[in-house]
């Protein structure tokens, strides 16, 4: 009888009410657990791997380089981002130096590669199938968002090679 009375009044054993001591539990954790385990965290080796300093800044250190003002920067990055040659040979040299200051540091790394090669394969399949539809006369299986998407990012990603190339002495 008096074990009823204390279930209608809510007084229980402590084992009675799982989900609160879960609850209680996860709560305790999350406000201990997390400030050790993010001091824990930060004081690992690879966090002491990054390099403290200055970032890189290739339109900075070429514009203060070359001693350009801002439009003949403009007129830098813009023939850098689009391979164009230009006639004064300080822009030229100042083009090839922001050219190589954005480009990928380690050209030749091993996932560089396996992108490369991955991206280049994925482009020869595109190109192979859009060629096949057309020569069979099927213009609905050309992919034409993926062509359309390719052409400008193909070129654009060999704008500064090109820049490099025509603006070199």
């Amino acid at each position: 009888m008096a074990e009823l009375r204390d279930q209608e009044a809510g007084i229980g054993q402590p084992g009675d009410h799982p989900d609160v001591t879960w609850a209680i539990a996860a709560v305790v954790v999350l406000l201990v657990g997390l400030p050790f385990l993010a001091v824990w965290w930060s004081g690992r080796a690879f966090w002491s791997r990054a390099r403290a300093g200055r970032e890189r800044d290739p339109f900075g250190d070429t514009m203060r380089r070359f001693g350009l003002d801002a439009a003949a920067m403009a007129r830098v990055q813009g023939a850098a981002v689009w391979g164009r040659r230009l006639d004064d040979p300080t822009e030229r040299a100042a083009v090839v130096h922001l050219a190589r200051g954005t480009m990928p540091r380690r050209p030749g790394s091993r996932w560089t590669t396996l992108v490369v090669l991955a991206a280049v394969g994925w482009i020869a399949v595109v190109v192979a199938g859009a060629v096949w539809a057309t020569v069979q006369g099927r213009w609905g299986d050309i992919p034409w968002g993926t062509l359309l998407f390719l052409v400008p990012t193909v070129w654009a990603s060999l704008a500064p090679a090109r820049a490099i190339r025509r603006n070199s002495d």
